[in-house]
């Protein structure tokens, strides 16, 4: 559940141009206008929930239950999508459109890229299911006085939660909506997990190695998703660390081929980075403040060899006196030749 704007995104036509396997392939269904925020319904996701319920239908599974089912996870994934959009919208970017599809939810919004901003654009996602699970926990309690289970393998809820209609259907949001939060923290690039973690890292090393580690990363933990799915059986993880290897190679790939000269236009202090830029202010300021220092002891013991040649002549210096005068000399005759073609020019 990327928020990252993405080109393909840009040029699914609704329609597929007359085409039906061009529109099953690319085309979309719109879901109206929110918040200034067009919503779109990719053609597969439409496909998926029809076989899907046709499906349950077949094997006699209760409808009016599984559709409620995927209402609620419908709407708990474009929560975080629009999550996505409010937060770009908050730092001074902008959202104009949300697409869901059978791996989630992709949102289209555009950042300044710097690496707060993105942090918390990506952030944005993540925070809103955070919130739904405290409302919906403290309601749970409420109700039953039990507070709800952190445990993501807890499968059935507690009997308590079965008293009520409203416990339970509480207990279904909280439990989807912190498995969301939990899958979407996975450091996978591009889900939101590997990005905050390249968008934390992004001050640290800048863009170009973070955005590196964070593919790295993303490839690593897409081969130990799809172990995990092949061995508790869920395609739907299989399918994601499949997306989620070809993402982070690609992407890497391109980080090759461009190498980190070809981000400095598009991101500001690319490979600078906050926490470096002030680490080297200091030091600058340290070593002016030495040197001025030096200067102003170098000054000190030019006036007392003076005062002494004044005294008693230039025949009562020392070696090393003179060495001093003389090297004074020629860096006061340094900083007047350079203040004379300063003028010039």
């Amino acid at each position: 559940m990327s928020w990252q704007d993405r080109q393909y995104t840009r040029s699914v036509s609704d329609h597929g141009g007359g085409n039906p396997l061009l529109w099953l392939l690319t085309g979309s269904v719109s879901l109206g206008t929110w918040f200034g925020i067009r919503v779109r319904a990719h053609a597969s996701l439409i496909i998926l929930i029809a076989l899907t319920l046709m499906l349950d239908w077949s094997q006699g599974y209760h409808l009016p239950s599984r559709i409620t089912s995927m209402i609620v996870l419908f709407g708990l994934v474009l929560l975080h999508e629009f999550g996505h959009c409010t937060a770009a919208r908050l730092v001074g970017g902008d959202a104009r459109e949300i697409l869901m599809w059978p791996l989630g939810g992709l949102a289209m919004a555009d950042a300044p890229r710097r690496p707060l901003p993105q942090f918390l654009t990506v952030a944005g996602g993540p925070a809103v299911n955070v919130v739904i699970c405290a409302l919906t926990a403290a309601a749970l309690y409420a109700i039953t006085g039990r507070p709800a289970s952190l445990d993501p393998f807890r499968i059935l809820p507690p009997v308590e939660y079965y008293f009520t209609t409203a416990a339970f259907y509480l207990w279904w949001v909280f439990k989807v909506s912190y498995l969301l939060l939990l899958f979407n923290l996975l450091p996978i690039f591009p889900l939101d997990g590997g990005q905050i973690l390249q968008t934390a890292l992004w001050p640290a090393i800048g863009y170009y190695r973070s955005m590196n580690f964070a593919c790295i990363t993303g490839m690593i933990g897409s081969v130990l998703l799809a172990i995990w799915g092949i061995m508790v059986g869920a395609l739907i993880l299989l399918f994601v660390a499949i997306n989620g290897l070809l993402v982070c190679y690609q992407q890497r790939m391109y980080l090759k081929q461009i190498g980190p000269e070809g981000f400095f236009a598009d991101y500001e202090s690319a490979d600078i980075g906050l926490r470096r830029t002030r680490r080297l202010s200091r030091r600058l300021l340290r070593k002016a403040r030495r040197e001025a220092a030096r200067e102003q002891a170098e000054q000190t013991r030019v006036d007392a060899i003076l005062a002494k040649v004044s005294a008693h002549g230039m025949h009562s210096l020392t070696w090393w006196e003179r060495r001093t005068l003389r090297k004074a000399s020629e860096r006061q005759r340094r900083r007047d030749m350079d203040s004379a073609r300063g003028r010039f020019f």
